[in-house]
């Protein structure tokens, strides 16, 4: 699935779900959107720079002088901006609804999301109870005396939301048939944000590594153990991660689903973990007896945690688990945990100011009560017409890109056949979901540890009660697309893609304005999002979104070659000294950006032949130089070394100043536009170019 987050202010804490999973954001007059705030404008421009030498500087330079990045936000662009809108008028609908809380019907959207607010921000009340809320955990933890115990913990992890600690399982829906779900087992999470488990790879006197022992143990005396023990445990447990880290798959391994696709008997997974009872597990979990077949993620990860198991002391193993179940829950516990968090975040990222409590009130909620927040978020924020102009566009996008499909001449016609079917079965999703999650049955109290717990159980059992049945596909529900996340996301399992209401709007979308800027800004988002149906990943999906090689073999050949100059020219491109971009990770976002604003120029060029009186120089530009200007802005930010590195080793997402240009240097219509000739620093060879789709 593609999105995104690598690019937004998703990075709030680099740990779990500490302090703000979905952005920190500085509340904003939610009127005062302009050039500041990354609209399209040639006042964020620099007309003294050649567009040919630096076309980034030359579309965005007026706004990169001008603009302070906040110290909050170890990136700041288009995505932070919209996110401080997004802040904003969450914040109103968090007012209203805690005015409304208690005489709202229990169960509502407004009882939900205002009672869970106002526990939250009671921090007097929360700093009162201190670890209490946790304690029963933590001694369950206690009274386990050996190996057999890991079942019933996993069990209880699962079910209080405690998810992913040292072994992933459950049911997905199947890579081959989904209309039908699998079990599937996987690698276990970690303390440290996925995105940013590079840390772990470092020398053990490595900066951030040591960054991060210290983090947590400071979360423990927080948690209030004794300076030595927790600085021991901490060290251990980098140990442990350290151990688990090198058995799963790197970020390019994962970018491939064949990698993940590992079907296997249960006898055969069992062999590779004799430490915890497989088949009790899943039958204490809930599934019936007698499953033979499950597919196994991480290839390479059930021998690397036998063998931690086998030779780790227990006592450090619980240590660990109890460090974990801390973890989760310190963002709603003591304001103690918070100085480890930002002391964190501050080394890993190079933000030195923390988010607002507010601020991180709407990360939690966005994460743990998406659909209620969501639902009222739509009703407020919404409208029908930016909803209607983008299912418009959608399909101006999508005609341009079935009309290019034939054309295709690298393509076998065999190959060309399937691809129309898949691009014609392709679907978009605009705003938020027809049918919104019934939350109404969970209570939430004055406590907000035992209001994750409530969730948590709710989520676990409605998620046990669709096993058995047709594989249930709920819109909105992920956090690449919550209604309230600044995002857009793919899934080749449905082989659509859902745009959430966050992003319909200002500075993203500005319908009002002139065809180019729209077109080549949320137009080729949608592009974007379309094309990786076609990616390097998502063109193994058929049209029904099942796993399946529907290339011939000489098709697939050209197809790697044309991605092979994507992954070289990403190569190539220097982001801070000695660093450069990552091509084999973010070669399917480069070549969906591709996708994107070719097919939105070429919708662009459609409409105006469409609309002659639209075809008009604005501000002493033509449209389709307007257009590019439109695109190059979209990508302009800036950001901390640390956070590039960090983005570079472990996310998708090419930095933005290159996605600003790396696309459009494909383009023959873009040299055109700004008379860029062999030679000029922004010419790309045309032996280097490609025009996959």
């Amino acid at each position: 699935m593609t999105d995104y987050s690598g690019l937004t202010a998703t990075i709030a804490a680099a740990v779990g779900l500490s302090f703000g999973t979905a952005m920190a954001v500085d509340a904003q007059d939610t009127k005062a959107v302009g050039p500041d705030q990354l609209v399209f404008s040639v006042e964020n421009m620099d007309p003294s720079v050649d567009p040919a030498e630096d076309f980034y500087r030359y579309a965005s330079g007026g706004w990169l002088d001008r603009i302070e990045r906040p110290e909050k936000h170890p990136k700041y662009g288009i995505f932070t901006v919209t996110g401080e809108l997004v802040q904003a008028q969450v914040s109103e609908i968090f007012a209203h609804a805690a005015e409304e809380a208690d005489e709202a019907p229990d169960g509502s959207p407004s009882q939900l999301v205002g009672d869970f607010y106002r526990a939250y921000m009671d921090t007097a009340a929360i700093d009162a109870r201190g670890i209490a809320p946790i304690e029963a955990e933590l001694d369950r933890v206690d009274a386990m005396t050996g190996l057999p115990d890991l079942v019933p913990f996993l069990l209880r992890m699962d079910e209080i939301g405690v998810a992913g600690v040292l072994l992933g399982f459950g049911h997905t829906e199947g890579a081959l048939d989904n209309s039908q779900y699998e079990i599937a087992f996987s690698s276990g999470g970690f303390a440290i944000n996925p995105r940013f488990a590079s840390v772990l790879e470092e020398p053990d006197n490595g900066a951030r590594l040591t960054a991060y022992r210290t983090f947590l143990a400071q979360t423990l005396m927080a948690a209030g153990y004794p300076a030595g023990d927790a600085s021991r445990i901490a060290h251990d447990a980098v140990d442990i991660e350290r151990v688990l880290h090198s058995g799963m798959l790197s970020p390019v391994e994962r970018a491939n689903p064949q990698m993940r696709y590992n079907p296997m008997t249960l006898a055969e997974v069992q062999a590779q973990i004799p430490e915890i009872d497989l088949t009790d597990l899943l039958e204490q979990a809930g599934y019936p007896e007698g499953i033979e077949d499950v597919v196994l993620v991480s290839p390479r990860y059930l021998p690397v945690l036998s063998e931690l198991l086998r030779t780790r002391p227990f006592e450090e193993i619980k240590d660990y688990l109890k460090l974990r179940v801390i973890l989760t829950f310190a963002p709603v516990m003591s304001t103690a945990f918070e100085e480890a968090n930002q002391a964190f975040n501050a080394a890993l990222l190079g933000s030195t100011e923390a988010p607002s409590r507010e601020e991180r009130a709407f990360a939690l909620i966005a994460d743990r009560l998406a659909h209620p927040l969501g639902q009222l978020y739509v009703e407020a924020v919404l409208s029908e017409d930016a909803r209607t102009t983008a299912e418009q566009m959608f399909a101006r996008i999508k005609a341009v890109f079935s009309e290019r499909i034939p054309t295709r001449d690298w393509l076998s016609e065999e190959t060309r056949v399937e691809a129309a079917e898949k691009l014609d079965a392709l679907t978009a999703k605009m705003g938020g979901p027809e049918e919104w999650i019934d939350y109404s049955s969970v209570e939430i109290g004055p406590d907000p540890v035992a209001n994750l717990i409530a969730i948590a159980a709710f989520e676990h059992e409605r998620y046990m009660a669709q096993y058995g049945g047709p594989v249930v596909r709920e819109a909105f529900n992920n956090s690449s697309t919550w209604p309230t996340t600044v995002n857009a996301a793919y899934s080749p399992g449905i082989n659509g893609y859902e745009v959430p209401a966050a992003i319909l709007q200002p500075p993203f979308f500005e319908p009002e304005k002139d065809a180019p800027v729209w077109f080549c800004r949320m137009g080729a988002i949608l592009g974007h999002e379309m094309t990786h149906g076609f990616d390097s990943s998502g063109r193994q999906y058929d049209a029904d979104g099942n796993l399946r090689d529907w290339w011939t073999f000489d098709d697939s050949v050209r197809f790697a070659e044309k991605a092979e100059k994507l992954v070289e020219q990403a190569n190539n491109y220097e982001i801070a000294p000695g660093l450069m971009a990552n091509g084999p990770l973010e070669v399917g976002e480069n070549m969906a950006d591709l996708g994107g604003i070719t097919l939105a120029h070429e919708a662009l060029l459609d409409y105006l032949a469409e609309h002659p009186e639209d075809n008009v120089e604005i501000d002493g530009f033509t449209p389709e130089q307007r257009c590019f200007l439109s695109w190059a802005q979209t990508w302009t930010s800036k950001s901390t070394e640390a956070y590039d590195r960090l983005l570079v080793a472990g996310d998708p997402h090419a930095p933005s100043p290159y996605r600003a240009i790396a696309a459009l240097q494909h383009l023959p219509a873009f040299y055109e536009a700004f008379g860029i000739e062999e030679g000029d620093p922004m010419w790309l060879p045309p032996e280097e170019r490609i025009a996959a789709w």
